[in-house]
């Protein structure tokens, strides 16, 4: 993913260079070869928050407390169940949340956690929650 996001980076500076070069000549070049650097500026943006999260752990301590990094996102023993609902963003077929007081939902707060483009997936990953925090596993449509 950080290679990617670089590598557009690169390659819309690339594409403003070619504007750069004619910038005197006609003033839309300017304009064009700005927005290049601006897209490219949003891609490194996402190459470094992909870079500095990619070690970032999720965190399951035998009381139930669950955390990402320094975040805590259930207290201990809160957790219900672990849900396989639907996605809240249209591209994935499900999300993995854990469930806290019976109807709050906790969405791991990661770009590698949670959202699946199969409920397959999300079933072995929400399994793996449920039986490390003790809590069964439920599924929505």
């Amino acid at each position: 993913m950080v290679g990617m996001f670089a590598g557009g980076c690169l390659f819309m500076l690339y594409l403003s260079s070619i504007f750069f070069r004619h910038a005197g000549e006609v003033a839309a070049d300017l304009v064009v070869g700005s927005v290049f650097v601006l897209v490219a500026g949003y891609s490194a943006t996402l190459a470094v928050r992909a870079w500095r999260t990619r070690h970032t752990p999720l965190s399951i301590e035998s009381n139930g407390r669950v955390s990402y990094g320094q975040q805590e996102l259930c207290a201990a023993g809160s957790v219900r169940s672990v849900r396989i609902a639907p996605p809240r963003r249209e591209p994935y077929d499900c999300e993995v949340a854990l469930e806290v007081a019976g109807t709050e939902f906790v969405y791991i707060p990661s770009q590698y956690f949670a959202t699946f483009g199969r409920r397959e997936h999300a079933r072995l990953f929400a399994a793996k929650l449920a039986e490390v925090l003790k809590v069964p596993v439920t599924e929505t449509d």
